[in-house]
C-alpha cells in the first residue's frame, strides 16, 4: 500500500504568492474605494459648504434690500416693507418721523377703497383710487430702480435712519462667513458674487389681507390664500389690474428654478425676489489641481405689516347748530348746494399753518377727479382720504354703512360726530353733545381748506357754509407740507375704543347699531386725555392776522346777543371764515416736536385727519361800509351782555 503524497516545496510557494497577490490585490480596491469616498465627501462637503455660504448671501441680501427706503412725491415714504414713524431720516417739518408704506400694503388700499367707491357707486373715490394706482405703478418703478443699483455694490441707498443699505457687501460677508471648509482648500472667487432682481412665476402667499367681509375681497381661489393675496397674479377689480410683490412676513429661500426677471403674463409687477450667484475655487488634495464650482439660489423679501393702530378721525361738527337736514353723511352728499359745478373755496396755507403768524391762504387745484369741485366731490375726497390712512384693516361693509348711519340730532345744540376705526377694523362713530366744539383748527401746511358758501338753506330758517379741512390731502414730506399729511393732534377728537367716556356718551359700531360699553373709560389701546396748553398738542392762539378795523357787530338772535367780528374775505366776496378773531375764541394748533426728532404721536393715538364743519352763517349790516354781509356767530365766549 502506497503512502499518501506530501505536498512539495514549490507547491506551498505558489499558494503563499496568490495569497498575497489576492491580499494586494483587494488592499488596492479598499485603497481605490477609500480613495473614492473620500473625495465624493470632500466633493459633497463643498457643495454643502458652497450651498449654505450661498444661501447665507442670498437672504443676507434681501434682509438688506427689504430695508431700502425712498421718497415718493405722491406717498411719502415707500419701501418693500412697512415701518412705523420711527426712523431718524424720516422727520417731516414738524419734527415728527414719518411712517412707511410697503408696496404691497398700498396695493391691497387702493384696491380696498376703490371696492368701496364702487359699492357706493361714488365717482370721485372711483377717480382717486384709479389716479393713487397709476402713482403707485410710477412709484415702484422708482423703488425697483432704487433696488437694482443697490444691488450691484455702487448705490446710495439708505434706510429710515438714514444709515447706508448695500446688499451686495451684506452677501458677500454672509458667503465668506459661511465657508466651513470641510476638507481642502475652498476659497469665494472675489468679485464673481451676482445679485439679480427679479420675481417667481409661480404664486406665494403674501402677508396682505384681503378685503373683509369675505363678500367684499372679489378674489377667486387661485387669488387668496388664508384671507391673504397670492404675489405674481393680476387680481383686476374695477377696470384695473392689480399684482401684488413677492413679499411674505419672513425672509425666506425659494427655489431658483422658478426665478424670473419678468412676468410676460401680467400687466405690471414689482420684482421683490433676489437671485444669489457666486463661484468657489476648490483645490483637489490629490493632484493640487483647482476647479471651480458655481452656485445659486433664491431668497424672497419680507415686510414687516403695521396695524395702523391710530389712523385718524373723520368728524363732522357743528359748531353752532345742527340742521335737521342732516341726518347722514349721505345727506350731505346730496345737499342741493354742494353740487353742481359749484361753489366751493379751494385754498391751502403757505409757510406753516394757517393762521400762525406769517402764513396765508392762497388758492389751490382739486387733485381728485369725478367731476368739477364742488363740495359733493371735495367732502367725498375727504372721506376718501380718511379710508386711505385705514390702510387694508378696515371693514369694507362698516365703510360702506358709514354713509348712511344715522347721525344723532341734539335737537339744535352744538355737536361732535367722531369716526374712527377699531383694532380690529371696525368704524366707531361717537356723537358728543357736550363736548365744547368751540375751538377752531387750523388749515395745515400745504393740505385743503376748502369752504362751500350756503351750501345749506335749512327749514330751521339759518344758512350754512361747510367747511373741510383735509389734513391727509397731499401725503408725504416732498409735497405735503411740515406734517406730511398726517393728522393734527387735537384734543377734541381722542375717543377711547369700543368703550363709553364720561365725555363721549355714545359710541356705536357702525352697522349694527350696537352700544359698546367698558367699566372704566380708560381700557382700550387708543385712549387718552388733554393733549395738554403748550408741547404737541391743542394750544391757544387768537391771532390771524390784522382784521378790518372797528368793532365787531352785535347780533341779536334768539334772544341772546352775539358779536360778529368781520373775517377775513372769503370768496364772492363775503366775509366769512372759520378761524377765529382776536378777542374770540381759542385754535387747535399742531406744534413742532423736539429738535432731532420724535416718535410721532398721532400714531398711537387718533388725531384729526378729515372734518367736515358747518358753520351757521347769520346775516348783518357793516357799521363802516354798509354793505349786506354775513358772519358767523359765535360761542360762549363772544356772548355780550
Amino acid at each position: 500500500m502506497n503512502a499518501p503524497k506530501q505536498p512539495s516545496c514549490l507547491s506551498r510557494q505558489a499558494s503563499g504568492n496568490t495569497l498575497a497577490l489576492v491580499a494586494a490585490i483587494t488592499a488596492g480596491v479598499l485603497i481605490i474605494i477609500l480613495l473614492f469616498a473620500l473625495g465624493y465627501i470632500r466633493l459633497t462637503g463643498s457643495n454643502q459648504e458652497q450651498r449654505t455660504a450661498v444661501e447665507a448671501a442670498a437672504l443676507a441680501a434681501a434682509k438688506e434690500t427689504s430695508r431700502i427706503v425712498i421718497n415718493d412725491p405722491n406717498f411719502g415714504y415707500v419701501s418693500l416693507s412697512d415701518a412705523a414713524p420711527i426712523g431718524k431720516a424720516t422727520a417731516a417739518g414738524d419734527n415728527y418721523f414719518m411712517p412707511v408704506n410697503g408696496i404691497n400694503t398700498m396695493m391691497g388700499t387702493i384696491r380696498l377703497d376703490l371696492i368701496i367707491a364702487e359699492s357706493l357707486n361714488n365717482p370721485a373715490m372711483k377717480a382717486l383710487a384709479k389716479r393713487d394706482l397709476a402713482n403707485l405703478k410710477l412709484a415702484k418703478e422708482n423703488l425697483a430702480n432704487e433696488i437694482r443699483q443697490a444691488l450691484t455694490g455702487s448705490g446710495n441707498s439708505k434706510d429710515i435712519d438714514g444709515n447706508p443699505v448695500n446688499p451686495y457687501t451684506a452677501a458677500e460677508t454672509a458667503y465668506n462667513q459661511n465657508l466651513v471648509r470641510m476638507s481642502g482648500d475652498a476659497q469665494y472667487v472675489s468679485g464673481s458674487m451676482k445679485l439679480t432682481l427679479g420675481s417667481l412665476n409661480s404664486p406665494m402667499q403674501t402677508n396682505v389681507p384681503t378685503p373683509r367681509p369675505a363678500t367684499y375681497a372679489n378674489v377667486s381661489d387661485d387669488q387668496a390664500m388664508n384671507e391673504r393675496y397670492m404675489s405674481g397674479i393680476n387680481i383686476p377689480f374695477g377696470g384695473e389690474d392689480f399684482v401684488f410683490a413677492a413679499i411674505g412676513d419672513s425672509l425666506k429661500l425659494v427655489d431658483p428654478r422658478k426665478f424670473t426677471e419678468t412676468l410676460g403674463s401680467v400687466p405690471y409687477q414689482m420684482p421683490a425676489v433676489i437671485k444669489a450667484e457666486a463661484d468657489q475655487k476648490i483645490q483637489d488634495q490629490t493632484d493640487k489641481t483647482y476647479r471651480t464650482v458655481h452656485a445659486q439660489t433664491c431668497a424672497a423679501t419680507a415686510s414687516v405689516y403695521d396695524p395702523k393702530p391710530a389712523p385718524g378721525t373723520l368728524t363732522v361738527s357743528f359748531p353752532d347748530t345742527m340742521p335737521p337736514e342732516i341726518t347722514s353723511i349721505n345727506s350731505i352728499l346730496s345737499l342741493p348746494g354742494m353740487n353742481g359745478s359749484g361753489p366751493i373755496d379751494l385754498k391751502t396755507s403757505n409757510n406753516g399753518d394757517y393762521p400762525e403768524p406769517g402764513t396765508t391762504l392762497v388758492p389751490t387745484t382739486w387733485n381728485g377727479g369725478g367731476g368739477p369741485a364742488n363740495g359733493t366731490n371735495v367732502v367725498s375726497g375727504g372721506y376718501y382720504d380718511w379710508l386711505r390712512r385705514s390702510g387694508v384693516r378696515i371693514n369694507a361693509d362698516q365703510a360702506v354703512k358709514m354713509l348712511t348711519e344715522p347721525l344723532v340730532n341734539s335737537a339744535g345744540l352744538p355737536a361732535i360726530h367722531i369716526f374712527s376705526v377699531k383694532p380690529n377694523g371696525e368704524v366707531q362713530y361717537n356723537n358728543d353733545p357736550t363736548l365744547d366744539t368751540s375751538p377752531y383748527w387750523v388749515a395745515s401746511e400745504n393740505q385743503l381748506y376748502a369752504v362751500a358758501l350756503d351750501a345749506l338753506g335749512s327749514t330751521d330758517g339759518n344758512g350754512y357754509d361747510v367747511h373741510v379741512r383735509d389734513y391727509g390731502y397731499a401725503p408725504g414730506t416732498i409735497n405735503g407740507g411740515k406734517h406730511g399729511g398726517e393728522p393734527l393732534r387735537n384734543a377734541q377728537v381722542v375717543v377711547p375704543i369700543a368703550m363709553s367716556h364720561p365725555l363721549r356718551p355714545t359710541a356705536v359700531t357702525v352697522g349694527s347699531n350696537k352700544l359698546v360699553i367698558a367699566s372704566d373709560g380708560k381700557s382700550g389701546t387708543m385712549y387718552g386725555g388733554d393733549c395738554g396748553s403748550d408741547g404737541d398738542g391743542a394750544a391757544s392762539w387768537n391771532w390771524i392776522g390784522n382784521p378790518p378795523p372797528g368793532p365787531p357787530t352785535k347780533v341779536t338772535i334768539g334772544g341772546i346777543n352775539y358779536k360778529i367780528w368781520p373775517n377775513a374775505t372769503g370768496a364772492t366776496g363775503m366775509v366769512r371764515n372759520d378761524f377765529g378773531l382776536p378777542g374770540g375764541l381759542p385754535l387747535v394748533q399742531y406744534l413742532l416736536g423736539p429738535a432731532g426728532g420724535a416718535n410721532r404721536l398721532t400714531y398711537l393715538q387718533n388725531g384729526a385727519e378729515v372734518d367736515i364743519r358747518f358753520r351757521h352763517a347769520i346775516p348783518y349790516v357793516d357799521p363802516v361800509d354798509g354793505s349786506s354781509k354775513k358772519g358767523y356767530k359765535t360761542r360762549k365766549n363772544d356772548l355780550v351782555d
